[in-house]
């Protein structure tokens, strides 16, 4: 009988109202400020002074957020959980918290928080007007080799932070986790809750028994490592430069986990770039013959890596310099290091395709450039740069 999957859903279901779920798109809007009046109630249990524009500047994304300065001329960021997880992740948070107290790291630091609400779920940092995340660093050319150096540093020594594993939350499972544990089903609700897009990329798995393999393999080889703290969600826009100094934001997924999670996400997220940019080169005038259409593809895709391999090297040289415990550096933490950037590609297709109706030749392409990197990892790291320096 052919294996079926399930979309992974909160058992509560999606998010309703205009930031359901992750925005690959920008199609979704944020909330209002004046949609939801329990955010001031919050502020001031806190201490904290209301907005002085009763519409500060909010973006979509998974939870609800605004920013701007207060009556007393403070800037802040507040930031309001939502499910799925949502007393979860703001308990994990507050670990983070927690485990950092007392402690001012070398490599980065952290928006300080000023108040956390457990009723409304809310957290309040200290906003760093100047600051600039670092994919639009990337975006302009302005994430050079040198600051991805410093961020594979600020990542080790993030993994040495210590922490007494009683102090955190019971540990969640990596999405790549949960993924595995549900290849084999797929519910009537969750199929009438998937787009047309998203049962493409989940078909995409169903039908292809090497990946499902390889990523109940990634899932068994974590659980079997040492963890570490862990930031858990790492993606290039939670690292923002503030002047010369590198912060981390965005700790809701903070636990003890397999460091090659953290690793292979910053490099999935080169490695996405790549691929993206690999079929964006194909345009009107590409030749039209397969063959023709092969060659274009293979050549844009070496240029697309050569481009994003100093940065994957410098950060892989910048990790292990700061990080030289027995453990990290092998083909077995390479490989699950690659296997994670590859699954990244996937989860960027299926979070994309919740807001289609097709798969595009794009998302397919870059899927497969995914299934490349979980079924043939250390080929792969040879291709990407990580190589030990």
């Amino acid at each position: 009988m052919a294996a079926t999957i399930t979309p992974i859903r909160d058992a509560a279901g999606p998010r309703t109202g205009p930031t359901t779920g992750p925005d690959p798109t920008g199609l979704l809007a944020p909330v209002p400020l004046d949609q939801v009046p329990e955010v001031g109630r919050a502020l001031e249990r806190l201490g904290v002074a209301p907005f002085a524009d009763p519409a500060p500047t909010s973006r979509a994304g998974r939870n609800d957020n605004w920013a701007g300065r207060t009556t007393d001329g403070r800037e802040v960021f507040v930031k309001r959980l939502v499910p799925p997880f949502a007393a979860e992740r703001f308990a994990r948070a507050r670990a983070f918290e927690r485990a950092l107290a007392g402690r001012r790291p070398a490599r980065w630091h952290v928006p300080p928080l000023l108040g956390a609400d457990p009723e409304a779920l809310l957290l309040v940092h200290e906003r760093l007007p100047d600051a600039v995340p670092g994919h639009l660093l990337a975006d302009r050319g302005d994430l050079d080799p040198a600051l991805s150096h410093r961020i594979g540093a600020a990542l080790a020594e993030l993994h040495r932070l210590p922490v007494d594993p009683a102090a955190l939350p019971r540990p969640a499972a990596a999405e790549v986790e949960r993924v595995a544990a549900r290849l084999d089903e797929l519910t009537a609700e969750g199929y009438a809750a998937a787009s047309g897009g998203e049962l493409e990329a989940w078909s995409l798995i169903h039908h292809d028994k090497r990946v499902r393999a390889a990523v109940r393999e990634l899932a068994r080889a974590s659980a079997a490592v040492p963890a570490v703290p862990v930031h858990g969600d790492l993606r290039l826009d939670q690292f923002l430069l503030s002047g010369d100094e590198l912060h981390l934001t965005d700790w809701e997924e903070f636990q003890l986990s397999d460091p090659a999670r953290d690793v292979g996400a910053y490099v999935g997220q080169w490695l996405h770039r790549a691929a993206t940019g690999m079929f964006a080169a194909l345009g009107p005038d590409t030749p039209a013959s397969p063959a023709e259409v092969h060659e274009a593809l293979m050549r844009s895709g070496e240029e697309q890596l050569a481009a994003v391999r100093p940065q994957i090297g410098a950060f892989w040289t910048g990790y292990h310099r700061d990080r030289p415990e027995p453990g990290h550096d092998t083909q077995e933490f390479t490989a699950r290091v690659v296997r994670y950037a590859g699954w990244h590609l996937f989860e960027r297709t299926i979070a994309t395709a919740a807001f289609v109706q097709r798969l595009t030749a794009a998302h397919r392409g870059t899927a497969g450039v995914g299934r490349t990197a979980l079924l043939d990892p250390l080929r792969s790291a040879e291709a990407l740069g990580l190589t030990r320096a």
